[in-house]
C-alpha cells in the first residue's frame, strides 16, 4: 500500500512514527511524501493542549476527504483519550493503539504487547539509514507524576521501559550504520528501569557506551529529582554530552506547589550545582510555564530572578494553556495580556542568557559533529556536545565527521533543543 504518516506533538511521537515507517518499508509498503498519493493515511496524534486536539481533528477531516485515501488510522495520545469522538468524524477512520498501529497492514500482535489505554510496550528501534549522525532512541514511555496542568499521564499510562537487552543491539546497529550521536528519549526518562536487570538510567548510559560503542549520548530531558550524583559523573567523564535539559516550570515555590511539581526551587538549584561542580562548562536548558492561574506578579518576578541566577543556556517559554481533564483547567485564567507580557519578558531574558553562555564558550575547542551539509550554500552545520551550533564551509567535510574546532560566535546559529517540539 501507499502510506502517508502525519505526526503531531512531541519527539516521542516522532520516534514512534519513524519506527512505524521502518516496519512498513520492511514489509514492502511504500511511504509517500505527497499525501494525495496515499491509500492509507496514518495520524499519530497529540493531546497535550486543547489546541493540539483541535489540530488533530482538523487533520483527520482533511485526510478523510482526500479522494485516494481508503482508510485513516489514528493513533497516539488524542486517540487514547478521545477514540469515540475521533471515530465519529468519518467512516474511513479507525482508531488503533500504539501497539496495534501496524495491525491492519502488517498482521496482528498479541494482547500482551499492548499497554494501558491502547498504548504499547516499547516498539523495537529500527535504524533509520537516512539520519546517520544524530538519532533519537526511545527508551521509556509513560509518566506517573500527574502534574496539575498535564494530561499526558492519562494518555500515556504508567511508566515502562525498553529492556537493555534490546537497546544494546539496536544502538549497535545504528553505530554500524554511521550514527555518531543518539538522543535518549521518553516521556520521563529519569524513571528508566530495565525490567530484566533493574538497571537505572546511568547504568543504561554506561552500557550503551561500553557495549554498543556509541560515541555521543545525549538526554532529551531529565526531571530535577533525577539529576543524581552518578548522572553528573557521567557528564564529567564525557560519557554523556555536556548538555542537560531540566524543566523548571516556575521559579516560585508557591506556583511549583500549585502545579504539583515534586521539588522546590532550592532542590532545583542544588541539582544544577551538582552538575556544575563536576562539569562547570555544561549547558543547562530549561522549560518555564508563564501565566499559571495562581501566578502572581511577585511569583513571576521570583521566576525571573531564579532563571537569571541559574544561568541557563536557554529557556523555552510556554504560555499556560488550560487542558480539559486536568485540575488546573478548573482554575480562573489570568488575563491574556498579562500572560503575553510575562512571556515576552522571559523570552528576552532567555536570549540574554543564551548569549552569555555562548560568549563563555567562545574560543574553546569543542567536539563537533557534522550534522548536515547544504549543497546549495556550501555550508556544513555542526553541533557541539554542549548543544552549540556553527555553520562553516563544507569543503573537505563529510556528514557524520567528528571535528575539534574552537567555537566562533560569528558562525553560530540556534540549534533545536532535542527535548522540545511543536504541536
Amino acid at each position: 500500500m501507499r502510506v502517508y504518516i502525519r505526526t503531531y506533538g512531541c519527539k516521542v511521537n516522532q520516534v514512534e512514527s519513524e519506527e512505524l515507517a521502518a516496519r512498513l518499508r520492511e514489509r514492502g509498503h511504500e511511504l509517500v511524501r505527497d499525501e494525495a498519493l496515499a491509500q492509507l493515511y496514518v495520524i499519530n496524534s497529540c493531546t497535550v493542549t486543547g489546541e493540539a486536539d483541535a489540530k488533530v481533528r482538523k487533520g483527520l477531516r482533511h485526510a478523510a476527504a482526500l479522494p485516494g485515501v481508503e482508510q485513516v488510522l489514528v493513533t497516539g495520545c488524542s486517540a487514547a483519550l478521545h477514540a469515540e469522538e475521533l471515530a465519529a468524524l468519518s467512516p474511513k477512520v479507525q482508531i488503533v493503539g500504539r501497539g496495534a498501529i501496524s495491525e491492519p497492514v502488517l498482521g496482528g500482535r498479541s494482547e500482551a504487547e499492548t499497554g494501558p489505554r491502547g498504548g504499547s510496550s516499547i516498539s523495537p528501534l529500527l535504524p533509520n539509514t537516512q539520519r546517520h549522525t544524530r538519532v533519537p532512541v526511545k527508551v521509556q514511555d509513560g509518566c506517573e507524576n500527574f502534574c496539575a496542568y498535564c494530561i499526558v499521564p492519562y494518555a500515556r499510562g504508567a511508566c515502562r521501559s525498553t529492556p537493555l537487552s534490546r537497546l544494546v543491539p539496536q544502538v549497535a546497529a545504528l553505530v554500524a550504520a554511521g550514527t555518531k550521536e543518539i538522543v535518549l528519549t521518553g516521556i520521563n526518562i529519569g524513571r528508566y528501569h530495565d525490567p530484566e536487570t533493574g538497571a537505572d538510567l546511568p547504568a543504561l548510559i554506561r552500557a550503551l557506551r561500553d557495549k554498543a560503542g556509541i560515541h555521543r549520548i545525549r538526554l532529551s530531558s531529565i526531571e530535577p529529582p533525577d539529576v543524581c550524583d552518578e548522572l553528573c559523573q557521567l557528564l564529567a567523564d564525557g560519557i554523556l554530552c555536556e548538555h542537560l535539559h531540566i524543566p523548571l516550570q516556575s521559579g516560585s515555590d508557591a506556583v511549583l506547589s500549585a502545579m504539583g511539581r515534586r521539588y522546590t526551587t532550592a532542590e532545583f538549584a542544588a541539582a544544577c550545582k551538582r552538575v556544575r561542580a563536576l562539569s562547570p562548562q555544561a549547558a543547562i536548558a530549561t522549560d518555564v510555564i508563564v501565566g499559571y492561574p495562581t501566578e502572581t506578579d511577585a511569583d513571576f518576578e521570583a521566576t525571573l530572578r531564579f532563571c537569571r541566577d541559574s544561568g541557563f543556556s536557554k529557556i523555552h517559554v510556554f504560555r499556560f494553556s488550560p487542558r480539559a481533564g486536568t485540575p488546573a483547567a478548573a482554575l480562573d485564567a489570568l488575563a491574556p495580556s498579562v500572560v503575553a507580557e510575562r512571556a515576552r519578558r522571559l523570552r528576552e531574558l532567555s536570549a540574554e542568557l543564551a548569549d552569555q553562555y555562548a560568549t563563555s564558550q567562545a574560543g574553546r575547542t569543542l567536539e563537533w559533529v557534522v550534522e548536515r551539509i547544504d549543497a546549495t550554500t556550501g555550508l556544513a552545520t555542526l553541533t557541539s556536545r554542549e548543544h552549540l551550533s556553527m555553520r562553516i564551509s563544507c569543503a573537505g567535510r563529510a556528514q557524520g565527521e567528528l571535528l575539534l574546532l574552537p567555537f566562533d560566535m560569528m558562525k553560530s546559529e540556534e540549534v533545536p533543543d532535542p527535548s522540545v517540539s511543536e504541536v
